[in-house]
């Protein structure tokens, strides 16, 4: 897949959608189609100890759709995921949330930067994209108090990880409106009421914050945030401190 083309106008982050229908109706996609993601993503079975995930099988059916569809499913997926993806225990979760988030797995976190794709269909999803942490991994995780980087488990690998691995925002770090979306999503993870995501936040700025190319605002919000735990947790304290040097793992 290609990089997204140049656009002569901004949309910007919140003109993509003021108040979005978060449907696959809403979005050009047929629910059969959304229905089908899921069963494919999510409806897998938990490997046995040192068994492998689903996607590594070389039987296993690629499931198809174009970028387009691609990003579109993604956006009904994340700003719905709190009710969508409840049938699903953390590990299912965890392994299809792997699919999106890896480009060793699959070429999907490529579509939202493919030439074909719309970037109002991507700031779209980048839009939906905290609901994913704020309804779904959040709540699931909530109960996580492990040392940073310690935690087991899929999700707990996506939720940690997903900044470090997701190529897509490296891809398209060129571009100002990417700039402000991304931003816009790591803001956000850090009010939301877990750790575990607090942490992915920071994470994901301190390998990010360069390209992201505000670094005074980073400051301020970092401070903001080292402020807010009021003494409580010396080893977030710490990471956030790290994130705001670019110095995390």
């Amino acid at each position: 897949m290609k990089k997204t083309r140049q656009k002569h106008t901004r949309p910007g982050w919140h003109e993509a959608d003021s108040a979005p229908a978060w449907t696959p109706e809403a979005l050009g996609l047929a629910p059969a189609q959304y229905a089908a993601a899921l069963h494919y993503l999510f409806d897998r079975p938990v490997p046995e100890q040192r068994g492998q995930e689903w996607f590594w099988s070389i039987d296993e059916a690629e499931f198809h759709a174009t970028p387009l569809e691609w990003t579109r499913i993604q956006t009904v997926l994340f700003a719905n995921a709190g009710l969508d993806l409840a049938p699903y225990n953390d590990e299912q979760v965890g392994m299809g949330l792997n699919y999106l988030m890896s480009n060793c797995i699959s070429d999907v976190p490529y579509a939202a930067i493919d030439e074909s794709v719309p970037l109002a269909d991507a700031m779209r999803m980048m839009q939906a994209f905290p609901r994913l942490w704020q309804d779904c991994i959040g709540p699931r995780l909530a109960h996580v108090r492990t040392a940073i980087g310690q935690g087991t488990g899929p999700l707990n690998f996506v939720c940690h990880m997903w900044f470090d691995v997701w190529p897509t925002f490296f891809r398209a770090r060129h571009q100002p409106e990417w700039r402000d979306a991304h931003w816009h999503v790591l803001s956000a993870l850090l009010d939301v009421p877990c750790r575990a995501v607090q942490i992915a936040a920071l994470h994901g700025i301190g390998h990010d914050g360069e390209d992201l190319q505000r670094d005074e605002t980073i400051d301020r919000r970092i401070d903001a945030f080292i402020r807010s735990l009021q003494g409580q947790d010396e080893e977030l304290a710490h990471y956030a401190r790290a994130a705001q040097a670019g110095m995390v793992l």
